[in-house]
């Protein structure tokens, strides 16, 4: 089920040239919105000069994050318009492109027990990871019966809750809600800093009150304003 405005958008962004097209300038948007999420050390400018490959002037470290993660958005976007299902060893693989020439366990779970500092969760042990991963996986190969923002949605946010990595587990899974989204036949969502706030209590509303609705409205409005301002281009 979608609701019926959503729908109608959707409707009308698909009938019109170039729905789910990846331009240079999403792309960039994309890649921006992931990194920034997380460190103000970020900038667009910069974002934009590696992937113009204007990188002259750019710091060596920060090519790699960003080429990572253009790569890994373009191998999701693949694998949503060939409707390729996000199995475990697509999964590890996504996030070993984003981890490559930082990390050595890159694709693999973690092997220690973690706590978050911003988050009254905390994640479950490593000895758990294998189990909880292959529930979130048997759930994510069914197809959905009710919502379809409710399935994208748990998706994304058992996969943060779970935490099954190290590090780059945020953008891993803002990642795999992207290619949800686009393997249903809607737009990637941005994430700005201006919504960073909303989205993180939201998070933290489904990982420790396993209340999933305000995340699946927050999910619902923005999706509503990428599909409008697709049609107003």
């Amino acid at each position: 089920m979608i609701d019926g405005e959503l729908l109608e958008l959707r409707n009308a962004a698909k009938a019109k040239p170039g729905f789910l097209e990846i331009t240079t300038s999403l792309l960039v948007d994309l890649v921006y919105c992931s990194l920034s999420f997380d460190s103000d050390r970020i900038k667009k400018e910069d974002v934009v000069q590696v992937l113009t490959t204007k990188t002259d002037t750019i710091d060596p470290s920060m090519i790699q994050i960003v080429n990572n993660q253009k790569n890994a958005f373009l191998r999701a976007i693949t694998m949503a318009q060939e409707n390729i299902p996000m199995d475990e060893n697509q999964l590890k693989d996504l996030h070993q492109i984003m981890m490559e020439g930082f990390s050595e366990v890159g694709g693999l779970y973690r092997n220690v027990d973690i706590s978050l500092s911003y988050s009254s969760h905390t994640p479950p042990s490593y000895i758990k990871v294998y189990d909880r991963m292959n529930k979130y996986f048997d759930y994510t190969a069914t197809e959905p019966t009710k919502d379809v923002f409710e399935y994208i949605s748990y998706c994304h946010l058992q996969l943060a809750k779970i935490h099954p990595f190290l590090d780059g587990n945020g953008r891993l899974a803002r990642l795999i809600l992207n290619y949800h989204l686009m393997r249903k036949g809607f737009l990637p969502i941005l994430i700005n800093k201006d919504r960073r706030r909303e989205y993180f209590e939201n998070l933290e509303e489904f990982k420790v009150n396993k209340n999933i609705k305000p995340f699946i409205l927050y999910l619902k409005a923005l999706e509503h304003e990428q599909l409008t301002q697709f049609l107003a281009l």
